[in-house]
């Protein structure tokens, strides 16, 4: 039951502040005395035929613009008297008798049938009245202790005939009506009497009451979503502005980074420069010190007279001159390093990048989606299973928000073995199970579920198909064309004789879903089946319609197509697949097409074909595979459908596909008299061939990756 957020109905007028008298309900649902209602018209104007509710100030349309058009509010008048009778009763005043003419003798009791106070001899009189001897009597001595019982109802009377009960029920105007009533405003209409459809009217009632229960209860649950949701934008908004604030604190850092390695450069060449000049400076030096020795000694030698003295240092002091000379020649006595360090600081175009960098915007989570890889539910324990995540376009960052986990049914977590690569808008979740069973996939954004998270998968062990046997077959009686597998191993089984077998996963017969009919619920030619969670669904080949059933218990639940070849019409409906998107694909046999559907039967799309098409089934790259019987070959469409090819591999009449987690292709076929089962890898080669059966159509793996095959001729489903 929802909570009870409506505010507490009271027994006084809102106007008056006193016991309702004679009220009035109008059309908003609030309720006053007529006499208030009276004043309130008259302060209004008192002409018109209109008249705003003095709570509300709703404006309401007076019938026949007179306030007594309005609807009595009976039950609020009868409330309101016990209200006041009980109020009387508790309070310490002396009441006085109600029978007695002059009213001046106070009450002993209070007569619950008559709704009276009788004084001491009233009541004696009452009690002596054959007729009110056996009337219940409250004695006001005790009334500390007193439990009111309900004070007995009394009809209404008539607005425009005050001495006349309203005792009829008008159907056609919904109001109480007197006899006086009925031949003037009420002639030729439906009238009852009003306790014949009272309890019409209870139970009408109450059905509302339990519908506004369910609105209650469901947008209570709306207001906690959205309470929830702003306490998610709260903790979202400092989750952004940490990253905000962290990002540049990594930007500042990179730029203090920079900041000095420039410096650093700075240094660098300015040392450079100096040592450079220095080292120049040091041979100029050099050169002058020794250009002015030599020159000295020069200066002084020449002056001597004689020969021997002159001849005996001249040597050495030439060579060092010509040395010095030498030197001189290579010096760059011309200024060639420039004293000025230039810098590259252009800041224009990182200023524009900066006022430009990022960005913060609102994203549904509902937007990201597992895109491709969840058409199959099955994975190969120790095997890589990839899943491509949508992305919303412009949110390149988007792929660091996802986180992936990858759980095993009873609780434990398998660490790094998920991983997550952004391309493009596209988020690759990669997965490798390590052991049969039960798992878990969970994406998340930011710790929220993305649309369908989390995603159950059933690990199976990885199967030699070349070694395939007859495990069991399960035999339906009569023949079958479709076939389909439940997560908890039910097999159910299409039958010609107009109704669904269900087998348990040892074989056995349990019991059948519809018979042999064209309601709803019921088959004139079951041919293709389907399992998605609790739902199977079943095409009729002959009544051109699907219908789904709950897998668990086979009550019917809806239905869509008919026949034609209009959008969500069929001619002979016959292989039924699903996509990874949790659209229902059915093969429309003779209008060569495969259309698609929501699972509730919503037209989507249509999908043509170059033939007839008898069976569907989706990859985990949403490739869908169509077997085209008329042209003997696999037509194989784009995830969009865009685009096509055709896989030839010699088939005669395919009838049957389907495909398993790791791409192997399974294909019932008809060539040329004899029946077989071909086994393709997901190279398109084929690794076995299994002859000797009878009609094969329908194909169906179960979780832990056995293979059914729908034997018509044979009546039997096939495990291996």
């Amino acid at each position: 039951m929802a909570e009870n957020t409506s505010p507490a109905i009271t027994m006084t007028c809102e106007v008056c502040s006193e016991y309702y008298t004679d009220p009035f309900m109008l059309p908003c649902l609030h309720s006053f005395c007529k006499k208030c209602l009276i004043k309130a018209k008259e302060q209004e104007g008192g002409t018109g035929t209109s008249l705003k509710c003095p709570t509300c100030d709703t404006s309401i349309n007076l019938p026949d613009g007179k306030i007594e058009g309005l609807t009595q509010n009976l039950w609020l008048e009868h409330k309101s008297k016990e209200a006041s009778i009980k109020k009387k009763i508790l309070s310490k005043k002396a009441i006085l008798c109600d029978r007695c003419d002059d009213s001046s003798d106070a009450a002993t009791v209070y007569c619950c049938d008559c709704s009276q106070f009788l004084c001491d001899y009233c009541k004696k009189g009452h009690e002596r009245n054959k007729k009110e001897a056996n009337h219940e009597l409250i004695n006001l001595e005790t009334k500390e202790s007193i439990e009111l019982p309900t004070v007995k109802h009394e009809e209404g009377y008539c607005t425009r005939h005050f001495d006349q009960k309203l005792i009829y029920y008008c159907n056609d105007c919904e109001k109480l009506v007197c006899p006086n009533c009925l031949p003037i405003k009420h002639k030729d209409h439906n009238v009852e009497d009003y306790i014949d459809v009272g309890e019409t009217a209870r139970k009408a009632l109450k059905e509302s009451v339990a519908c506004c229960d369910r609105i209650i209860s469901q947008v209570t649950e709306a207001i906690a979503n959205r309470e929830k949701m702003l306490e998610q934008i709260a903790t979202s908004k400092e989750e952004v502005r940490q990253e905000i604030k962290e990002t540049f604190e990594e930007l500042k850092a990179v730029l203090d980074k920079r900041c000095n390695d420039l410096l650093m450069e700075t240094e660098e060449i300015a040392s450079a420069k100096r040592n450079s000049v220095k080292g120049l400076l040091d041979r100029f030096r050099k050169l002058v010190k020794q250009v002015s020795h030599g020159r000295h000694l020069a200066s002084s030698v020449s002056e001597r007279t004689d020969p021997g003295e002159v001849l005996s240092v001249k040597k050495l002091i030439t060579n060092q001159l010509e040395e010095c000379i030498e030197e001189y020649k290579k010096l760059p006595l011309e200024t060639q390093e420039n004293e000025a360090i230039l810098t590259c600081l252009d800041t224009s175009t990182l200023r524009k990048e900066i006022n430009e960098f990022g960005s913060v915007s609102y994203v549904h989570i509902a937007t990201y989606s597992i895109d491709s890889g969840l058409a199959i539910p099955l994975a190969t324990v120790e095997k890589e299973r990839k899943f491509k995540v949508s992305l919303p376009a412009g949110i390149d960052k988007a792929a660091s928000y996802l986180k992936a986990s990858f759980i095993k049914s009873d609780g434990s977590k398998e660490e790094g073995k998920v991983v997550i690569v952004p391309d493009n808008n596209i988020a690759i979740v990669s997965c490798t199970p390590q052991s049969i069973g039960g798992y878990e996939l969970s994406v998340t954004i930011r710790g929220h579920h993305i649309k369908g998270s989390p995603y159950q998968l059933s690990v199976k062990a990885s199967r030699d198909y070349t070694t395939l046997t007859n495990q069991r077959s399960f035999n339906v009686g009569s023949g079958t064309t479709g076939v389909a597998v439940h997560t908890n191993g039910v097999v159910f089984a299409g039958s010609r004789d107009g109704f669904v077998q269900v087998f348990s996963e040892d074989g056995t017969a349990v019991r059948r879903i519809g018979f042999k009919g064209n309601s709803d619920g019921q088959f004139q030619q079951p041919w293709g089946l389907l399992v998605v969670g609790d739902r199977l669904y079943v095409s009729d080949d002959i009544l051109h319609r699907v219908q789904y059933f709950s897998a668990t218990t086979g009550q019917y639940i809806g239905q869509f197509g008919s026949r034609g070849n209009g959008n969500g019409q069929f001619s002979s409906p016959r292989g039924v697949s699903i996509n990874g998107k949790g659209n229902i694909l059915v093969a429309d046999s003779n209008n060569k097409r495969v259309q698609v559907f929501e699972e509730d039967g919503t037209f989507v799309q249509v999908i043509q074909c170059y033939g007839k098409a008898t069976n569907v089934a989706v990859d985990n790259e949403g490739k869908i595979h169509v077997t085209i019987q008329s042209q003997n070959y696999i037509q194989i469409f784009s995830p969009d459908c865009k685009t096509s090819f055709n896989l030839a591999c010699k088939f005669i009449c395919p009838n049957g596909i389907a495909i398993d987690d790791e791409g192997y292709i399974f294909v019932s076929v008809y060539n040329g008299g004899t029946f077989s089962l071909h086994l393709l890898s997901p190279n398109r080669k084929q690794v076995k061939l299994i002859s000797g059966l009878s009609d094969p159509w329908g194909i169906a793996l179960s979780n832990d990756g056995y293979i059914y095959v729908a034997e018509n001729k044979n009546n039997c489903i096939m495990k291996y």
